[in-house]
C-alpha cells in the first residue's frame, strides 16, 4: 500500500508543479488576447484552461479518496478493536 501511496503522491506532485507552469502560460496568454481573437483562438485558450482544472481535480481527487480509504481502514480497525475489548470486560 505504502508503495502505491508513494506513486499517486509522486503523480500528484508533477501534475501540480506542471499545472504551477501551465497556469503562468495560460495567464500570459490571457494578457494577450484581445477583443479582436478570433472564436478558434478563444476556444483553444478556454478548453487548454478547462483541460488543466480537469486533470489537476483527478490528481487531487485520486490521493483525496486514497486518504479517506486509510482513515476509512483505520476507523474499522479501532472500532472492532473496541468491540473486542468491550467484550472482555
Amino acid at each position: 500500500m505504502n508503495g502505491d501511496t508513494r506513486k499517486l503522491l509522486k503523480v500528484f506532485g508533477v501534475a501540480v508543479t506542471d499545472a504551477e507552469v501551465e497556469a503562468e502560460r495560460l495567464v500570459n496568454t490571457a494578457v494577450r488576447l484581445s477583443a479582436s481573437a478570433g472564436k478558434e483562438e478563444i476556444a483553444k485558450f478556454l478548453k487548454e484552461a478547462s483541460d488543466l482544472c480537469q486533470e489537476l481535480n483527478t490528481r487531487w481527487l485520486e490521493i483525496t479518496d486514497r486518504v479517506f480509504a486509510i482513515q476509512n481502514r483505520l476507523q474499522q480497525q479501532m472500532a472492532e478493536a473496541g468491540a473486542r475489548w468491550q467484550g472482555t470486560n
